[in-house]
């Protein structure tokens, strides 16, 4: 039986099943019309009650429907906005830093590595040293780097020695590796440093003996100012002392300071620096500490501008001529190596010639030899010394040098 709008039709195919179709279904007409088929009241109620059924059914099925058309739309919405959720979530995974995340395997064997690490620097022969701990046998084979070194109150269990140059008090009993010319790399090794110091005029042959024997070693230059403020706070940070190193070279900025404030402003005294060796004499053009001192207090180097010797470009070859023409106000000379032989050279080389007689410097007596601890190596936390000594030289009457 089928109801179509206000009416109800039986279909006998389907085995006397009512099926609902529309809306708007009229209850007396439905039952006129079922009256029609069944002619007992059995009948009638009968088919009332197949149409009460069916209509629940009617609406069962069109709740269902809608909840099934509902679901698919929300399917359908999250399918379409999918791509762009996921073009997002792209953009933020890829802009995203990996490392902050979700480490990869290649950065935490870094981040593991560089934890390891305990000091990373390059030395003044461009080379990369890295000390996985704090090195706890060190060896110094420069005597102005040891003298550093202890000045910050570091130590080390070797050294290594040279003609004129001074120890440290606590140094003196550590064992010795030979000179500073002449390491003896066997002795060296049987103690088994973590870290060797050296420096970049006499030591550098012994990079690949070191290497090969995967023991760290640095090479550092110590001429001017400025580097002993940088070896200064490296050492610092070699011996944990860094608060010391600092304390100590700000307390010798103000002593520099305190004396080079009171160089005359209106003076500006020129000069020439003679290196003499046993065998050898040249102009020393800059980068020395003495020439960095004498240009604190204000005088002038006369050879700043000469040709550089082809084997150092910090000097000049020598030529009495030469500074006769120049004539400057001091004759600086600077011995390396033992005093004496350096004396010799200069009365053999310098004093015997009419030429250096002649020079204003010499006879109004303002040749001076200087002490080499504090004009020629670098004095260290003492180069407040090297400053006074010169200042009283050149300027008598302000620093008061009675003699």
């Amino acid at each position: 039986m089928t109801v179509q709008g206000d009416h109800v039709d039986w279909d006998e195919q389907w085995g006397g099943r009512v099926t609902l179709v529309g809306a708007g279904l009229d209850r007396e007409k439905i039952t006129r019309s079922l009256n029609s088929k069944f002619t007992s009241t059995n009948s009638n109620n009968y088919a009332l009650t197949l149409w009460r059924r069916k209509k629940t059914m009617h609406s069962l099925k069109k709740t269902t429907l809608i909840l099934l058309g509902s679901l698919m739309l929300a399917v359908a919405t999250g399918c379409a906005s999918s791509p762009a959720a996921d073009t997002a979530a792209e953009k933020q995974e890829a802009n995203s830093p990996v490392s902050a995340a979700e480490p990869t395997e290649s950065s935490s064997v870094t981040e593991e590595t560089q934890a390891e690490v305990f000091l990373s620097f390059t030395d003044d022969a461009d080379r990369e040293v890295t000390l996985q701990a704090q090195p706890q046998k060190i060896v110094v084979l420069s005597p102005q780097l040891l003298d550093l070194l202890y000045a910050v109150d570091g130590t080390a269990i070797a050294k290594a020695t040279s003609t004129g140059g001074t120890i440290p008090e606590k140094a003196k009993a550590i064992d010795d590796v030979g000179g500073m010319t002449t390491v003896n790399t066997e002795k060296l090794l049987s103690l088994k440093p973590d870290l060797v110091i050296g420096s970049t005029s006499f030591h550098r042959e012994l990079v690949n003996v070191l290497e090969a024997s995967n023991v760290p070693f640095a090479l550092f230059t110590l001429s001017t100012y400025d580097d002993l403020k940088e070896k200064a706070q490296l050492f610092g940070k070699l011996a944990g002392t860094e608060p010391q190193a600092n304390e100590a070279l700000a307390k010798l900025e103000k002593q520099i300071g305190d004396l080079t404030d009171k160089v005359p402003a209106d003076q500006a005294p020129t000069f020439i620096m003679l290196n003499v060796t046993p065998s050898s004499i040249s102009v020393q053009r800059q980068n020395t500490v003495g020439i960095e001192v004498a240009e604190m207090l204000h005088l002038k180097n006369v050879a700043a501008t000469l040709e550089a010797s082809q084997k150092s470009p910090s000097t000049a070859p020598f030529s009495l001529e030469k500074i006769v023409e120049l004539d400057p106000d001091y004759v600086f000379v600077l011995i390396h190596g033992a005093r004496e032989d350096g004396e010799k050279k200069v009365e053999s080389d310098l004093a015997a010639q009419p030429a250096w007689a002649s020079l204003r410097a010499v006879k109004e007596q303002r040749m001076a030899i200087l002490p080499s601890d504090l004009l020629l190596s670098n004095p260290g936390f003492r180069l407040n010394e090297s400053v006074e000594y010169l200042a009283e030289l050149v300027y008598p009457d302000v620093y008061g040098n009675e003699n």
